[in-house]
């Protein structure tokens, strides 16, 4: 009684925890194997009908929870993977994810034994200290791409690799909090991965379980290994400097200043940083590396002798860090930043509201889209005036940044001044000017306003005329008190303006707007070199010491191996070549020597010499159904004879169970007589003993083409043809062996 109580108490405690077990499959109601096109189809109802927004329901909050559970779970491979197979989630009590070499091998718990003693929900917990912090930076594979990989393109990433059991972490958990404290200041990012739940995020880093912690930093894309054998903040703080390189930012002195900031025809304004370290901060060189396509930087260390001019020429304090921003004016810095400590925050506020020129070009779709975003609002539309010239004209480029600098006139932070290469983007003013009938063929020097409405359709106005410099300024007394006396061109551009930011101003032509050419890109030649240097860069990041010896080997195997094939294949062809000369030498007309066509194919076909060496295997150990053709000749009839048998026979070359030969009757002329007298009686009935007995072999030789196959022998006074007869083998098998069956062919003296 007592263990059918027992028994039905274990039963009923495991239907209730199977019963209360979280199934995903069974919340959305979509079948185990359904498809994700399925279960987000599923998903999309069951959201809408228990949304705790719409539903009246006092559950659907709760329903709400477990539907976004059970679709969170579904929707990731791996994750639905482990539940399919092991039927465990995140939430299943005592959940450990798989580590990636359980599925190759059992792996060994050292706690099985206290599992044993007291019970199978007993796990041992091991906490490390600060180990909130990693959990809190940790980041997923979708995490990575979605948000970490694109964001390195501006903010360098440092990445952590962990895992529980891991005393190198327990070591790197209080260094890694100091670390983040120094560079979360600086703009620097952090996060971890944990190599247990993503190891395929952790493999793409190149980490291993017998080589945590492992760090790596990611920049624009790139992934850099860390190879100290010490995790220490200013090991890290210096491999981070090594990786963003002296070519970032560039010294600048009294000799070279003037130089640098005039170099602002590449588009990007000048950044000149001055303070008396001698080694740069590290927030001044992420600030560069995060503004590198807009501003080049310069660092000009305060040294009487060195910098004197430029202390002089802008006033520079020598007891604090300042940066000034240059755009197109040298003389005047658009704005200037002088602290003790420059804060990272302070200087990118500064560069934000300084990073293009007065006068941008437009290169690039990226700087358009910046530069003229897309409004399709018509009440807060934003116009771009663009200046259509080539880079080599600046008077028509410094007319139009004068203008645009004093422009004070309606929708001025409306208004954006660019000016695009007739050249470099034929394409993008090639489709304004088809779209406008009554536009000159030629653009030069012109301006056009344009209204991106969406990211196809772009609508403009051409003004009329040329744009002019300023000596040609006419001085009609028509301008305004907004501006100085313009020249015409300049005066339609006003006026333009004005009507297009008043109620019925209107942009009267529209085309589509092809994705603009990026003119700084590299060609294709310079994009593999690159991608040749990030190989090699990526190949010597990853191999450690312990692997060099190991990669050497197989490039010294491939290499031996490409040796070999290629040492084979010039053995192959040259061999190829001697046998073509041979051939080619024994064919041609101006050679007549039967010596070499003897000899050239018996290099083609092997026929042996029957004798006494090769009687065994040639006659004796025939397997059955297999066939020896020999070739009875005497040594004059040789170089004439052997290469037309040898051209009869070449087509059952592959024939397995023939074979060919040939046999000097000199040398065998008793064995042949004997053949004969064997024969005769067989093709002549009973002949005369003494017939027999005068049998002369040689004489046989004389023959030429009689045909005795199945008739009587010809006669020695009869029938000369030009060759031998073919003889029945059955017969002589008779005589001879009874697995041995030989044909001959009798050749005579000569061949016509």
């Amino acid at each position: 009684m007592k263990m059918k109580f027992l028994l039905i108490l274990l039963l009923s405690f495991c239907f209730e925890s199977v019963s209360s077990h979280f199934d995903p499959y069974g919340t959305l109601g979509v079948k185990r194997g359904a498809t994700l096109q399925e279960i987000r189809k599923a998903y999309k109802l069951l959201a809408k009908e228990w949304h705790p927004d719409k539903s009246n329901n006092p559950s659907a909050q709760e329903e709400f929870v477990e539907i976004n559970r059970a679709y969170e779970l579904l929707r990731d491979p791996e994750r639905r993977k482990l539940y399919d197979n092991r039927g465990i989630s995140e939430d299943t009590p005592n959940f450990r994810p798989p580590r990636p070499e359980a599925y190759a091998y059992s792996t060994f718990d050292p706690f099985d034994d206290l599992s044993s003693v007291f019970g199978k929900g007993f796990r041992f917990q091991f906490h490390m200290p600060d180990s909130g912090l990693f959990h809190e930076q940790t980041i997923t594979l979708k995490g990575y791409e979605k948000n970490v990989l694109p964001a390195s393109a501006r903010t360098p990433q440092l990445i952590l690799t962990y895992s529980d059991w891991c005393m190198g972490c327990v070591r790197a958990a209080p260094m890694w909090k100091r670390l983040g404290e120094e560079m979360n200041p600086v703009g620097i990012s952090m996060s971890t991965v944990h190599a247990g739940r993503e190891p395929k995020l952790a493999r793409n880093f190149g980490a291993r379980t017998d080589s945590l912690p492992h760090l790596v930093l990611l920049m624009d894309g790139r992934i850099y290994q860390y190879r100290d054998e010490t995790l220490s903040v200013i090991n890290i703080i210096r491999f981070i400097r090594e990786k963003f390189g002296t070519q970032l930012i560039p010294r600048v002195d009294d000799s070279n200043y003037e130089d640098f900031l005039n170099g602002w025809r590449d588009n990007r304004v000048r950044v000149l940083i001055t303070g008396k370290a001698e080694v740069l901060r590290l927030r001044y060189l992420a600030l560069a590396y995060q503004y590198r396509r807009f501003a080049a930087f310069g660092y000009a260390r305060l040294i009487e002798g060195e910098t004197t001019q430029i202390q002089d020429r802008y006033n520079i304090p020598s007891t604090m860090d300042s940066m000034f921003v240059f755009r197109e004016e040298v003389d005047t810095p658009a704005a200037k930043l002088s602290m003790p400590d420059l804060p990272f925050s302070v200087m990118t506020d500064v560069l934000e509201a300084n990073k293009y020129l007065l006068l941008p070009r437009i290169s690039s779709q990226k700087i358009l889209d910046e530069l003229c975003p897309l409004d399709s609002s018509r009440v807060r539309r934003r116009l771009c005036v663009m200046l259509v010239a080539e880079e080599e004209d600046e008077d028509a480029q410094e007319s139009l940044r004068k203008y645009a600098k004093v422009y004070r006139g309606p929708g001025k932070d409306r208004v954006g001044f660019v000016y695009v290469s007739k050249k470099g983007q034929q394409a993008f003013v090639q489709a304004l000017i088809e779209a406008d009938e009554s536009m000159v063929k030629n653009p030069d020097r012109r301006l056009v306003i344009i209204w991106r409405r969406n990211l196809s359709s772009v609508s403009f106005l051409w003004i009329p005329g040329t744009w002019k410099r300023d000596e040609e300024s006419e001085n009609d007394g028509f301008a305004e008190d907004i501006l100085p006396p313009w020249n015409s061109s300049q005066y339609e551009l006003t006026a333009a303006l004005k009507r297009l930011f008043s109620d019925d101003g209107n942009l009267p032509n529209e085309t589509t707007m092809k994705e603009l050419v990026d003119e700084n890109a590299a060609g294709l030649l310079q994009r593999i070199y690159n991608r040749i240097l990030i190989l090699l860069e990526s190949i010597k990041d990853r191999i450690r010491k312990e692997d060099l010896l190991a990669a050497v080997s197989v490039i010294a195997t491939i290499v031996f191996i490409m040796a070999v094939a290629y040492v084979m294949a010039y053995l192959v062809s040259l061999e190829e070549e001697t046998i073509q000369a041979k051939r080619s030498k024994a064919t041609s007309p101006s050679s007549n020597s039967c010596a070499s066509t003897a000899s050239t194919a018996t290099l083609q076909l092997k026929m042996h010499e029957l004798r006494g060496e090769t009687y065994n295997g040639m006659v004796r150990l025939l397997k059955p159904g297999c066939r020896t053709i020999v070739l009875l000749l005497d040594k004059e009839t040789k170089a004439k004879i052997l290469p037309v048998f040898h051209r009869i026979v070449w087509p059952y070359r592959k024939n397995k169970t023939l074979m060919f030969g040939w046999m000097y009757v000199e040398r065998g002329l008793d064995w042949y007589k004997q053949l004969l007298s064997l024969a005769l009686p067989l093709w002549e009935g009973n002949p005369d003993p003494q017939q027999l007995e005068s049998i002369n072999p040689m004489q046989f030789l004389g023959l030429m083409d009689s045909s005795c196959c199945g008739s009587g022998f010809p006669s020695q006074r009869g029938r000369a043809r030009e060759r031998s007869c073919l003889y029945q083998s059955r017969p002589l098998s008779t005589y001879i062996h009874p697995n041995i069956k030989v044909l001959f062919f009798l050749y005579g003296q000569t061949i016509r």
